[in-house]
């Protein structure tokens, strides 16, 4: 993907080498990425760098090192595809990661995932066409539910027994995130939890990727004699047999709407259209009583968010994101050469 070879590489912007350069689009990426990226792997980028490449631009790949976002933004004639969680605004540059589904990606002026410009859509239900959307949540139901999958390895459903009408809370890092709030902590959560759960069973999943010292304190709250268990077992079977899902701002906050489950948040999401976000821990019950009274649209909002707000990770998408650059003025995204839109 990277014009002159993957050797010629920077591994940092400079104004002095953006200035001197013909107009080139540059995907900024971390290793694992890029080498991606190298290889082709991202259908839909693939197709944007030699969408752009024919458009007689050049292409690189740089080091996703921070601190790019500022120069870049100052030589307008390039485009920058950042593919990290830092927001930022300009008019030459977007954001893109991918989304909470495997094979969706966010292609997003501002940001991604938590302040992606789908924290500030408004969702309106009733303009979502309802059988579509059914059918679409059914094929999701089947690719991911039916197969088990979700962004990390699971455990094999049924390898651990889950009451019904259990709660399901999903740890995540104990550490404040970097670009986006948190309105509780971990273990404010977990307590607000065991607090409000009442007769109901209380399930907690460590994340994955929890420290050691996070998982020990983690293993504390487990009390099965007051029907609190922590487990590893799959999101999918907490999330069928829950009454409610909790979490701070997990993606499987998003996962349980393929379960058409009631999610309570504790943290900035773009997703909260269709979950309620609690702010005070004494408030969690009625975070509960009100998440589980209301009829939310899951497939509705589920079509809406990765229909509309994300983009597939395929050529066909193309369009879609070249009309999000014809948008910002650049002539690299009017496909048609129309002159307008």
């Amino acid at each position: 993907m990277v014009s002159g070879g993957a050797g010629a590489v920077p591994l940092m912007l400079t104004s002095e080498r953006l200035a001197d350069l013909p107009p080139t689009l540059f995907f900024h990426a971390r290793a694992k990425l890029a080498q991606a990226l190298e290889k082709r792997h991202f259908k839909l980028l693939t197709a944007f760098a030699d969408h752009a490449r024919g458009q007689g631009w050049r292409v690189e790949v740089l080091d996703g090192a921070a601190g790019q976002h500022e120069v870049a933004a100052a030589y307008p004639q390039h485009l920058h595809v950042f593919m990290e969680d830092r927001p930022f605004y300009a008019r030459n540059l977007f954001h893109c990661v991918p989304s909470y589904l495997r094979g969706y990606w966010f292609f997003d002026q501002i940001g991604t995932r938590n302040n992606s410009l789908a924290r500030l859509a408004l969702f309106d239900a009733e303009a979502v066409p309802r059988r579509k959307a059914e059918r679409f949540l059914a094929k999701l139901e089947a690719e991911f539910v039916g197969q088990n999958r979700s962004k990390f390895e699971q455990m094999p459903r049924g390898a651990e027994a889950i009451a019904p009408g259990c709660l399901a809370f999903f740890a995540q890092d104990f550490k404040p995130p970097k670009h986006h709030a948190h309105y509780l902590t971990v273990p404010q959560m977990i307590e607000a939890a065991i607090a409000a759960k009442g007769r109901r069973a209380l399930y907690i999943k460590p994340h994955p990727n929890q420290s050691f010292d996070e998982l020990e304190i983690l293993s504390r709250y487990h009390a099965p004699e007051a029907g609190v268990h922590v487990v590893t077992a799959s999101i999918h079977d907490l999330l069928a047999a829950c009454d409610c899902a909790l979490t701070l701002s997990s993606a499987v906050g998003f996962e349980a709407f393929l379960h058409r489950k009631p999610v309570v948040l504790g943290g900035q999401v773009d997703f909260w259209q269709n979950a309620i976000t609690l702010t005070e821990p004494a408030q969690m019950a009625g975070a509960i009583a009100t998440a589980m009274a209301r009829d939310w649209p899951y497939a509705g909002f589920l079509h809406w968010y990765l229909q509309q707000m994300c983009l597939e990770d395929k050529p066909e998408d193309l369009p879609r994101l070249l009309a999000r650059l014809h948008q910002r003025g650049y002539a690299l995204g009017d496909a048609a050469g129309r002159g307008y839109f």
